[in-house]
Formats: C-alpha cells, structure tokens, sequence
C-alpha cells in the first residue's frame, strides 16, 4: 500500500484485532483500494504467522475473479484457488476465493471424515468483500460456522434494522473499525 490512508487501515485492524477483537469492519469509498489493502493486511499477517489459510468472500463471480486476479499479481508465491471458478480447486491452496452462495453451499455438504469439506478451524482469517450486501441472513451462517477472525470491506455499510453491517462485525452503528469516506477521498483528490 502506498496511500496513508491505507496504511493507516491496516494499522487500525491489526491493533483491533490485537485488543482480542475478532471482526473488523474498513469502511473505504469506491476507488480507494479496498482490495489491494486486504491484499497488504494478508501479507502482514502472513509475514508474521498470525495466519496462514485465508478465505475470500464475495456475492459475485466477477468481484471474486478481480480480487484472485489482484491477489496473485501481488503475491505471485502464494498458493490459491476459486472454488466457483475452477474445475478442480486446490481445497489445500492458503487463499481460498469464494462467493458465498458456493461457501454456504460447501459447509452444508459432507465431505471429509468429519462430514465437512472445511473444518470450522480451517481458515485464520475470513475477508468479506462488498460487506454491504449478500452477508445476512443465510450467509451469515458462514461467518458463524467458521472459528476465524473476520474481515468486512465496504464503501457503503447498511445500518437497517434487518440489514445491519456493523451489528454483523459487533460495532456500534457508524462506527466502523477504521473509516475513510467519499467525502475524505475527493477532497484528497
């Protein structure tokens, strides 16, 4: 990351999660680079053994292509795989790439000899992107079933009364764990 904003994300999240937080919330306007901070966020944690098998979600096929696309031009090294994309994914590659429908699709099939394709302590970490949209309800239960610290990105938190975004991530309403809005973002330009 080379903006000071992002950098400055990625320090607010990883002091959260420091303090025994287990979900956070970057609240970040359109074009601010959502991504290539979950991207710089996984390095670090990587680097420093916090995790090692991440999974990224997101409601669409194509926003799930961009992210992996992003993730291997940046970290080339690291092993990964689309579950709703590829033929035969790697179930053993450390980034997992994922929408929710195929996610929530996996965890209610039986596969291994526990009964499930991924355990609830296979992944160290579970990034939600667009985490205003497709993460209540039914595929909330993702984020029940898996025993990982989570992630949201969004531009736009929803703060309804059966679609709230920060009640998801145990904030209080507005007060997302870092926040850089559109009206920060052009008066930087």
């Amino acid at each position: 990351t080379n903006r000071y904003y992002q950098k400055t994300a990625i320090k607010s999240l990883v002091e959260w999660l420091n303090k025994k937080h287990r979900r956070g919330l970057l609240v970040l306007a359109t074009g601010t680079g959502k991504t290539r901070v979950s991207i710089s966020l996984c390095k670090l944690l990587t680097n420093n053994n916090w995790i090692k098998n991440i999974l990224f979600l997101a409601d669409r096929t194509e926003l799930v292509n961009q992210a992996r696309q992003n993730y291997e031009n940046l970290l080339p090294s690291e092993s990964m795989a689309c579950l709703s994309e590829d033929d035969e994914p790697d179930l053993d590659a450390r980034f997992i790439f994922s929408t929710y429908q195929t996610m929530i699709n996996l965890i209610d099939e039986a596969k291994d000899e526990d009964g499930k394709i991924f355990s609830c302590g296979h992944f160290d970490l579970v990034i939600c992107d667009e985490a205003h949209r497709s993460i209540y309800n039914k595929y909330k239960d993702i984020f029940n079933y898996f025993d990982a610290p989570l992630v949201g990105l969004t531009a736009t938190p929803k703060d309804e009364i059966d679609k709230n975004t920060y009640e998801v991530f145990d904030l209080e309403n507005g007060v997302p764990t870092y926040g850089y809005e559109r009206a920060q973002a052009v008066k930087a330009g």
